[in-house]
């Protein structure tokens, strides 16, 4: 079964974005005006239990969620494209890069405040507070607030929260939370040779250019780390024009 997805642009280069937990692939909405839709064609997935993929189950694990992002290129019938995954997008991509099916049909990867092949576990103050986002949809606004550096206001956490309600499902916030803080993918992991580019939000708490160092680096030693200045853990959400050009930057037209 191949999950649902939203595709812009119709240019020759194809990149595959793979979204964040606590919504849909709507976090990078507010940046697709901005691409060039001439030069590119971005694929949108919306993972099990998301936006069009609400209906559909399944294990809900990083694993899981590599395959059905290779599933949206074979449905497109997209040899070779680009791989980008902000969050626990970018943990999934790690893995589905590195594996032998799908190693030399990704041009580039791409990693936007990532969660590292790891996984990232909490201690248990953590836990309880993000684990309350399944039941608590005003919890899920905290948390968006939290890894922005609780700078954006009462207005963005509420956004957030009504976008979270409406585009992902108890089951998936539940489920996914376990696989982006308990799943370690790391040892199948870092046997990928392209291009690997890592960006971290200048305030985001959370998931730091210190943890890309320590735990991305080491398997991607050919990866560049860089600072997305003004942005937290949404940088599609929060300098749109900016990030839109810097995840298009030196794609190659194939």
């Amino acid at each position: 079964m191949t999950i649902g997805y939203t595709l812009i642009g119709n240019g020759p280069t194809k990149v595959v974005a793979a979204h964040t937990w606590l919504c849909d692939h709507q976090t990078y909405a507010p940046m697709i005006p901005f691409l060039d839709a001439d030069r590119f064609t971005f694929a949108f997935p919306d993972f099990r239990g998301y936006g069009k993929s609400k209906h559909i189950g399944g294990e809900f694990s990083v694993r899981e969620m590599g395959r059905d992002l290779l599933g949206v290129a074979d449905q497109l019938n997209w040899r070779e494209f680009h791989l980008v995954g902000n969050s626990m997008g970018g943990q999934s991509a790690q893995w589905l890069a590195s594996q032998g099916e799908a190693r030399d049909r990704v041009r580039s990867l791409t990693l936007l405040c990532a969660v590292p092949a790891s996984g990232f576990p909490l201690d248990a103050q953590g836990a309880a507070f993000f684990g309350a986002a399944a039941s608590d949809v005003d919890v899920r606004g905290q948390c968006a607030s939290a890894v922005t550096g609780g700078r954006l206001g009462t207005g963005f956490a509420k956004h957030m929260a009504n976008l979270s309600a409406a585009t992902a499902t108890p089951e998936a916030i539940e489920q996914y939370l376990r696989a982006w803080t308990e799943e370690d993918v790391s040892a199948e992991s870092g046997n990928y040779a392209g291009p690997v580019h890592v960006h971290v939000g200048e305030h985001d708490p959370v998931l730091t250019a210190a943890v890309m160092q320590a735990k991305v680096l080491p398997l991607f030693p050919q990866c560049a780390i860089s600072t997305v200045a003004g942005a937290g853990h949404y940088p599609a959400m929060e300098v749109p024009a900016y990030v839109a050009e810097l995840l298009t930057r030196g794609l190659e037209v194939t």
